[in-house]
């Protein structure tokens, strides 16, 4: 005899599980003793990928923003003038350590460009140095020292206050504004792909 108030018991799975129905890997679900689908796997790895590209254009904009107001705060409080290159001079520098367990020692080298420029201030003509920032390969230093060549007339820049501090106005060795912004755009765009076909897929599998 059935007890009075009893339940029916039904063969269908989709009753006498605990949690609802069960969902197959097929969907990119876990199933219980399953790990997450390749599906499931794939999708996450590109909406990480996407974020970590995403979030470092963010850097690279943040970067583009504070070159151009320092280049803006340059030209506003400095004063450009013409100079001549009065010896250039390709010069090295080792730096090295030595292991005492072993007494081998390892050196390491780098290279730039020293130049003498003359340039008018006030109607006087004053003397100061570029360098070129220090690399460890040559070619760096080459480029950057390309244009200098003796009696060269270059763009320059010196602080008002301290005629001696002098820059280029055109440095091939300087980040530029535009070139962190087009590598923020290089990153920001390939992470928002990623992150938007990260989603389709997503819904593709819900559908």
């Amino acid at each position: 005899m059935r007890a009075i108030g009893a339940t029916p018991m039904s063969n269908d799975p989709a009753v006498t599980t605990l949690f609802g129905p069960r969902k197959s890997a097929a969907e990119g679900e876990t199933t219980p003793g399953n790990g997450p689908s390749a599906v499931s796997v794939w999708k996450n790895f590109l909406r990480f990928a996407g974020r970590a590209l995403v979030f470092f254009s963010m850097l690279f904009f943040l970067l583009s923003g504070y070159l151009a107001f320092a280049h803006y705060w340059i030209l506003t409080r400095w004063a450009k003038s013409e100079a001549t290159v009065l010896s250039r001079e390709f010069r090295q520098i080792s730096s090295g350590s030595t292991s005492r367990s072993r007494s081998v020692g390892t050196s390491s080298k780098s290279y730039y460009y020293h130049c003498t420029v003359s340039y008018p201030v006030a109607g006087e003509t004053r003397q100061s140095q570029l360098d070129s920032p220090p690399s460890t390969y040559k070619i760096d230093a080459e480029v950057w020292g390309a244009p200098l060549a003796r009696g060269q007339r270059v763009a320059i820049m010196y602080r008002p206050s301290d005629p001696s501090d002098i820059r280029l106005v055109d440095n091939p060795a300087e980040a530029t504004a535009s070139g962190s912004l087009r590598l923020a755009l290089y990153l920001f765009v390939p992470g928002m792909l990623l992150i938007l076909t990260s989603r389709s897929e997503r819904l593709n599998s819900q559908s």
